[in-house]
């Protein structure tokens, strides 16, 4: 009886589970439709690929902001003039396929590669670090990922975040469990082709004696880039990488946080509330200490780790794009899911008397990233003007992970701990 009963109470929690992923999820579709933002970032995308499809792959025309305006335009999207395609041409080549679709059709098609990314980048994530995991706390996993607002967002609007997670998922999973360094190479080097920014994860790789993956990420870039060619030719390339630092900068225009999490946002949303405490051209003086202090400080703990306590990396190498960024959009925050997983996969070996400090860690981090936190500080924040600095709640998720890791990860840790492969 009593296990007859306690099956039913699973039961009734997944259920409960169920149907409060699906209000917030609608919640949020809802309210993005009402201001014309699903879709928002994908139209830039289908530009791109419509470009390529057509001909038009000059650096002048695959980056003209004149027919993004257009394209925009056409489709009700809102205008912003410091939004742009700003992802490298083999991107847009590697996807160009898309644009034979109808937009609408074509956005449904990448909505499904999304979901399908993001689902296996759990489960290549869960596989690494459990090696076998049972389907009920899989299952669990993948509901806890739908109600984050990162996630859900970047459905939504179209981004390739989640993508790019799938992909380094997948190269962690071959790299770690798999011990395949030459395979693990490709998901990288098409998650750099996609956007640069995950290249520094080459670092940590480095400090771990990858040679192998790394000199194979090189050469796969290195024959994209020129099979890219055959079609797009050089000169974009090389515009792209001429102009790279100058989309960065147009980005950051959009604003601080709630936009742009990073410390350096979350500065100049103080800077805005609370005028004259901080001073301007100290701003990002400070912001370049701190990125590379948590540089120095996750690259130095990833080195210390033993070659089969490295798997457990993954969530400090994950992050690390995003740590050191000068700009942290919120969907970018999906690179923190193996952080959490490794987390919880760490404390799960501890005693009882200290797993409790680090699951509650874990549970702010994750709670400050779901989408009813989300919509509470949105609420709270538009009735009490005072309480702005709310929208810095994924700044502090982050900041609460970076450094639960770098004490988890120190050698003495590890050791007790016994999370060898």
């Amino acid at each position: 009886m009593s296990v007859l009963w306690l099956g039913r109470l699973r039961l009734w929690w997944f259920s409960c589970a169920i149907v409060i992923v699906i209000v917030c999820v609608w919640k949020e579709w809802t309210g993005l439709a009402h201001i014309h933002f699903l879709g928002y970032d994908y139209a830039f995308f289908y530009t791109a690929f419509l470009h390529v499809i057509e001909g038009h792959v000059t650096w002048a025309a695959l980056y003209s902001g004149t027919s993004e305006r257009a394209f925009l335009q056409t489709h009700h999207y809102p205008m912003d003039m410091h939004n742009q395609y700003v992802y490298p041409p083999q991107f847009a080549w590697l996807f160009s396929w898309l644009a034979w679709l109808p937009f609408g059709v074509s956005l449904a098609v990448w909505r499904l590669l999304t979901v399908l990314c993001g689902v296996f980048g759990v489960f290549w994530t869960a596989k690494l670090l459990w090696g076998r995991l049972r389907r009920g706390y899989l299952l669990g996993l993948m509901v806890a990922v739908m109600t984050l607002t990162p996630f859900q967002l970047d459905l939504a609007v179209g981004n390739v975040n989640t993508v790019l997670f799938g992909c380094l998922s997948l190269a962690f999973y071959l790299l770690y469990r798999r011990k395949l360094e030459t395979a693990a190479a490709l998901p990288i080097a098409l998650a750099i082709l996609m956007k640069v920014t995950p290249i520094v994860i080459l670092l940590p790789l480095a400090m771990q004696r990858k040679w192998r993956t790394i000199w194979y990420t090189a050469v796969f870039g290195a024959l994209i880039i020129l099979t890219s060619w055959c079609w797009l030719g050089p000169g974009s390339t090389f515009g792209y990488a001429i102009h790279f630092l100058q989309f960065s900068h147009d980005s950051m225009q959009n604003g601080p946080a709630p936009y742009n999490q990073s410390l350096l946002g979350v500065m100049e949303l103080f800077l805005v509330h609370l005028k004259g405490l901080y001073h301007q051209p100290m701003l990002q003086f400070t912001f370049n200490i701190y990125a590379v202090a948590v540089l120095a400080a996750i690259v130095w703990r990833i080195r210390q780790a033993k070659h089969t306590e490295a798997h457990v990396s993954v969530g400090l190498t994950s992050m690390l794009p995003i740590s050191v960024s000068p700009l942290l959009e919120q969907p970018h925050m999906v690179f923190t899911l193996p952080a959490m997983l490794t987390g919880l996969y760490m404390a799960e070996r501890m005693n009882v008397s200290i797993k409790s400090r680090y699951l509650a860690i874990i549970a702010l981090a994750y709670g400050l990233q779901t989408l009813p936190v989300t919509f509470l500080f949105n609420d709270l924040t538009r009735r009490v003007p005072s309480l702005f600095w709310l929208h810095t709640q994924m700044f502090v998720s982050l900041v609460c992970l970076i450094v639960m890791l770098l004490v988890l990860q120190r050698p003495s840790t590890l050791k007790q701990l016994d999370v060898s492969l």
